[in-house]
């Protein structure tokens, strides 16, 4: 698929990661109704990423599984990895109240993962197309996270694939894999022709919500 073929409205546009800039990118678009499951994870794994939906979050972020990597944010937060599907929890445990081994809010943080999941795996039964947008991957991990999206979503998807290139430019890859669009964009700044070229003529029908409630 080329870029120009991704254009269009969408019932759902959910970041599949790696880090948060997709989910920044998508609420500044106004293409973000609400948090996803995966907007505020690091989740540098695409193969664990493709696992936990193979798995339909099986398990995920049970608290056996949790370990304490270290502060993140400026020491704001901590930074915490499930190590089942090796998915680090960036933003979701404020330090204080929460220590390296002590953390209160867990049980809160669970719940609020435990709306998101449900609502994330209704609009794959529900929505008749959604677009999916994950920042790096290889062609065989694409293939597979591909294979696991078309059993779980029931009507139509887009996989929006993104890697990073040195050139102030998009490049399109000829991956001839299904429902994807594979680009090339530099990383690591703002780039904000580039995002607009990317994101211009995408659309999403889903209402806006207030993230702190969803």
């Amino acid at each position: 698929m080329k870029l120009l073929d991704i254009k269009g409205k969408y019932d759902m546009i959910f970041s599949l990661g790696d880090r948060c800039e997709i989910s920044t990118k998508l609420r500044h678009y106004r293409l973000r109704p609400y948090a996803g499951v995966f907007d505020w994870m690091i989740t540098f794994s695409l193969p664990d990423l493709t696992n936990l939906l193979r798995n339909r979050f099986a398990n995920f972020m049970e608290k056996e599984n949790m370990v304490f990597e270290g502060l993140h944010a400026g020491g704001e937060k901590l930074l915490l990895r499930d190590t089942l599907y090796d998915i680090y929890s960036a933003h979701d445990f404020s330090a204080p109240p929460n220590t390296a081994y002590h953390w209160p809010t867990y049980p809160a943080v669970k719940e609020k993962f435990g709306r998101r999941i449900h609502r994330f795996l209704k609009n794959l039964e529900d929505c008749e197309h959604i677009l999916f947008v994950r920042m790096n991957g290889t062609y065989e991990e694409t293939k597979e996270l591909e294979v696991v999206l078309s059993s779980l979503v029931k009507h139509k998807f887009t996989l929006l694939m993104l890697n990073p290139i040195n050139e102030h430019t998009i490049i399109e890859y000829n991956w001839d894999i299904p429902h994807v669009c594979s680009l090339g964009i530099p990383m690591g700044k703002e780039y904000p022709d580039i995002w607009d070229t990317l994101m211009g003529g995408i659309m999403c029908s889903g209402q806006l919500v207030i993230e702190e409630i969803a």
